[in-house]
């Protein structure tokens, strides 16, 4: 059973540290000033946790939230006007369990320890998130994150890269970071993530040699036949030869792809999955269940059926 330890604490207004990330903070209230200089006297960890509210000066545990971050102050600076410039590494979350007040802040705090998650669906749900973020983040940032063999490591991990200037564009707001932080199950955390991340992002489409199987969908486009496509790493992905279809007819009314258009979000409601695209002829279907194709393809019959009503 894991005990609670003393250490002392760093309240941090808007900002939540993932295990794994280094961050430099400047620290200017006096008190939090002297719960640096307290970790930097003994062995350089604190607890840094985030305050419910701003303007807070004096904490108990209901003005903190729950789980923090322990870290590790690797780099002290001070600065002329008394203000601290620290770099800390962030090791592993924990639970606040308790806070007293000496000549600086200091909490009881237990780390958590992380659920495993099955070994294949780990694989799966990785390689689905990856996949998610892969246009916003460079080959290398990738490389090093499918080495990460973990689904709560590999948010982790992810977390800080998705605030770099170039994946700001998907990256969830800070207010949703507690959260994430707090979920104890690296599979729950994961999927918490994915529904973070804003929808309709361009998804990294496999190579034709990783399609593993090919299942044709009748009703929707006689011409041209969608096809439920997966790939090794359970992924599904719909294949549409022709968008619109061959029985579509636009005119001015309806613009060029009419109902089309908003396909991608309409499955999402028939299916309750995620919807990416590369185009509107590759759809990637996150996170299948077991009746995803099933539904699918109820789907996509009274698809044809309605829109075709609404042209006569």
């Amino acid at each position: 059973m894991p005990t609670a330890i003393d250490y002392p604490m760093l309240p941090l207004l808007d900002m939540t540290l993932f295990p794994g990330s280094e961050t430099s903070l400047f620290v200017g209230r006096a008190l939090s000033r002297a719960s640096v200089e307290a970790a930097v006297a003994g062995n350089k960890e604190l607890v840094v946790v985030r305050q419910r509210e701003f303007g807070t000066l004096e904490f108990t545990a209901t003005d903190l939230h729950t789980v923090g971050t322990l870290a590790t102050v690797t780099s002290l600076t001070r600065l002329p006007d008394g203000t601290l410039k620290i770099t800390v590494t962030a090791q592993g979350r924990v639970s606040i369990d308790s806070v007293r007040r000496s000549d600086h802040f200091r909490v009881f705090a237990t780390v958590l320890p992380t659920p495993p998650c099955p070994p294949a669906r780990s694989a799966r749900l990785r390689a689905a998130l990856l996949r998610r973020v892969g246009t916003a983040l460079s080959p290398e940032q990738l490389a090093l994150l499918r080495q990460v063999p973990e689904a709560g490591k590999l948010v982790d991990a992810i977390m800080p890269m998705l605030a770099t200037p170039s994946a700001r564009s998907i990256h969830p707001h800070h207010s949703l970071h507690q959260g994430l932080l707090e979920k104890l199950d690296g599979e729950q955390r994961l999927l918490k993530l994915m529904k973070m991340l804003p929808h309709n992002r361009r998804a990294e489409v496999p190579s034709n040699g990783e399609f593993t199987q090919a299942l044709p969908l009748p009703g929707f486009d006689p011409a041209g036949e969608p096809q439920a496509r997966t790939t090794a790493d359970g992924s599904l992905w719909l294949v549409f030869a022709a968008m619109p279809p061959s029985w579509f007819i636009p005119n001015d009314a309806t613009g060029p792809l009419g109902p089309c258009t908003d396909l991608d979000r309409l499955l999402e409601r028939a299916t309750g999955c995620a919807i990416f695209w590369d185009s509107l002829k590759l759809l990637q279907i996150d996170n299948p269940k077991a009746d995803t194709v099933a539904r699918i393809e109820r789907f996509l019959r009274g698809v044809r059926q309605n829109w075709a009503a609404e042209a006569n």
